[in-house]
């Protein structure tokens, strides 16, 4: 038998609900996920450039849906553990989505690793040169 939950719902043996796999595909795909990520790098180089040092996830998370609402509501019978699992999968996953893409980066297991990714240098550099010429 075939595991239907996607890999971020996997905390809990309840079905991942129509409206947070809608949610996932909504971060994640092409011109949203394009336009996210273009938010999460710029976001991140602002706290590069202040302090030094990436985000959390938490503070990316939070930073990039500050006005928008992150995820659908949650089904019944979850636990707090269950919730907190699945959130933090879920984020990941937006994230490593997000990386593929090159908007991001960061170095796994490193506390405040997040930076900008190859696709937002080149085209940071990109518009730069433009305002230049």
């Amino acid at each position: 038998m075939t595991d239907s939950r996607p890999v971020w719902w996997s905390a809990s043996e309840i079905e991942a609900p129509d409206a947070w796999r809608e949610a996932f595909e909504a971060l994640t795909a092409d011109a949203d996920a394009d336009r996210h990520g273009l938010t999460a790098g710029i976001f991140i180089a602002r706290v590069r450039r202040r302090t030094g040092r990436g985000p959390t996830f938490t503070e990316l998370f939070g930073e990039v849906f500050r006005e928008e609402f992150l995820h659908p509501e949650w089904p019944p019978g979850l636990s707090n553990a269950s919730r907190a699992a699945i959130l933090r999968s879920f984020r990941l996953h937006v994230a490593i989505q997000w990386k593929r893409r090159g908007w991001i980066a960061w170095d796994p297991g490193v506390a405040r690793s997040l930076r900008v990714g190859p696709t937002f240098r080149e085209r940071s550099r990109a518009r730069q040169a433009a305002r230049t010429q």
